[in-house]
């Protein structure tokens, strides 16, 4: 039998307020995403509004000075009316209720056009999105006489084709989506699928590379013997493209392919100027466009930061508000102005003490990283989270929040914050450098190298060892495959 009871316990919990939550999110906003806040709460808050602080004699001075330039306007306005036989475009008072636009305003001039030339704005010219790889296509079927049924096959594979330009389903998986008709055969697949594979982009429609690359070939307007050795080779011998990079396996290929060594040296050349990725030509992946936050740069001796405005807008609780909450309005009305100016005040604090703490964490990280800024990567030193932490008397989160997604420009280029954290190798002074600059080196080297004679991994960690820089050859593979770089088999090329 359960028995009821009652309780008290004494205890303290710890909650974050709403103001407190928004606070932190901020900090982790790009600025992109910045604005994108900023803009959404001016929306929704009618009070706060774009614009500085302004005292009220700089305010008068301001309005005094811009009765003058009227002032001044409307006398040179009128002078130059006397003097200036241009037609005038300005709307009239009144207009006839019969009165057409075209005879009120002359259209041309109003265009920039003129001229007398005959020209005329044409839609078309305006810059617009180029359209899908898909619309593309579509374009293209559209203009091709085909029955229903075959459209409506057609209509199917090109569904099945990725931004890339492959086709992501086997002709099976097709073919079992036509269960409402079971008439559709696999020959009819095949027949319409060939079609579209002659369509633009060449390449089109492929299962995969190789077969991507041979549509590619076939169209060529080429005669040559290397188009046929490179078909061949491709149809034939295709794993044998990625292993060619030494003489003895173009001698081994050449014995294969029934061809002189110069003739393959062709094919392989040609081979190469065919695209992968046939279908990016029409629809190029959307280019991610960076806001830096900080601009870094040496003024004299010293280096200073700036926020850019994008990080710091403008803003401020509008005046016209602030002097209709003092007066006598109703109770709603005070009410939903005092709680708009409570959420203003909030969010204009919330930004002060993200910029403010964002300005705090990348002064200690460029002061600490001043030779990078000065000669590059390679001089980039040691750096964690809690080493930043420390110095500013704040938690690693809180770093770790500010520094995401947060861009510098510096003289080096314009990098996320992240990356000027890395972890630390020992040196043969004992001082230790940090990863990123250990990979500036490995890129370096590699960039330096012959390309008939690659540079190994062991090598590497060799060369770095003379530099001081003590690494192992199995770091020196993974900071490698890092940058993507390929191993020294794969580097070598022999033409």
């Amino acid at each position: 039998m359960l028995n009821q009871s009652l309780n008290l316990r004494i205890g303290q919990q710890l909650k974050m307020t709403p103001q407190l939550q928004h606070a932190i999110r901020m900090l982790q906003l790009s600025a992109i995403e910045l604005q994108q806040e900023v803009q959404e709460i001016m929306e929704s808050n009618p009070l706060l509004e774009e614009g500085e602080e302004e005292s009220s004699s700089e305010s008068n001075q301001e309005n005094s000075n811009e009765n003058k330039e009227k002032e001044a306007a409307s006398s040179s306005e009128e002078s130059s009316t006397e003097a200036s036989t241009e037609p005038d475009n300005s709307l009239p008072e009144e207009l006839d209720s019969d009165s057409n636009w075209e005879d009120t305003y002359d259209i041309p001039s109003m265009l920039g056009n003129s001229s007398g030339s005959g020209e005329q704005f044409e839609p078309q010219e305006v810059h617009s999105a180029s359209g899908s790889l898909q619309d593309h296509l579509i374009w293209q079927l559209n203009a091709l006489p085909l029955s229903d049924r075959d459209f409506s096959i057609s209509i199917t594979i090109l569904d099945a084709i990725n931004g890339e330009g492959y086709l992501e389903e086997s002709l099976e998986e097709l073919l079992a989506t036509f269960d409402q008709d079971p008439e559709v055969e696999m020959e009819e697949l095949v027949t319409q699928l060939k079609q579209i594979q002659q369509f633009d982009p060449p390449g089109v429609g492929a299962k995969d590379l190789q077969e991507c690359l041979l549509i590619q070939l076939k169209q060529l307007n080429d005669d040559s013997e290397a188009r046929d050795i490179a078909q061949e080779w491709v149809e034939h011998h295709f794993k044998l493209i990625a292993s060619l990079n030494s003489k003895q396996s173009l001698e081994q290929i050449s014995k294969k392919l029934r061809a002189t060594p110069e003739v393959v040296t062709e094919a392989l050349a040609l081979i190469r100027t065919l695209d992968p990725k046939p279908g990016e030509q029409i629809a190029p992946a959307a280019i991610e466009y960076v806001v830096p936050d900080l601009i870094v740069q040496k003024r004299g001796e010293h280096w200073e930061i700036e926020l850019t405005p994008e990080t710091s807008p403008k803003l401020r609780i509008s005046p016209f508000y602030q002097t209709l909450k003092s007066a006598k309005t109703s109770g709603d009305e005070k009410e939903y102005i005092s709680h708009n100016i409570q959420e203003a005040r909030w969010f204009l604090k919330s930004l002060q003490n993200r910029n403010e703490t964002l300005f705090k964490v990348a002064s200690h990280i460029f002061q600490m990283q001043s030779e990078f800024l000065e000669e590059g990567p390679a001089k980039m030193k040691a750096l964690t989270l809690k080493t930043i932490a420390d110095a500013i008397e704040m938690h690693e989160s809180t770093i770790s929040r500010v520094t995401t997604s947060k861009y510098a420009q510096t003289p080096q280029g314009i990098f996320e914050l992240k990356y000027f954290f890395s972890s630390q190798l020992s040196t043969a002074d004992g001082d230790g450098t940090s990863g990123t600059a250990v990979r500036a080196m490995i890129k370096q080297i590699v960039d330096e190298e012959d390309p008939a004679k690659p540079t190994s991994d062991n090598k590497i960690a060799q060369m770095l060892a003379e530099k001081g820089v003590k690494v192992a050859r199995r770091t020196v593979a993974k900071y490698r495959d890092i940058l993507s770089i390929p191993p020294s088999n794969e580097r070598k090329r022999s033409m």
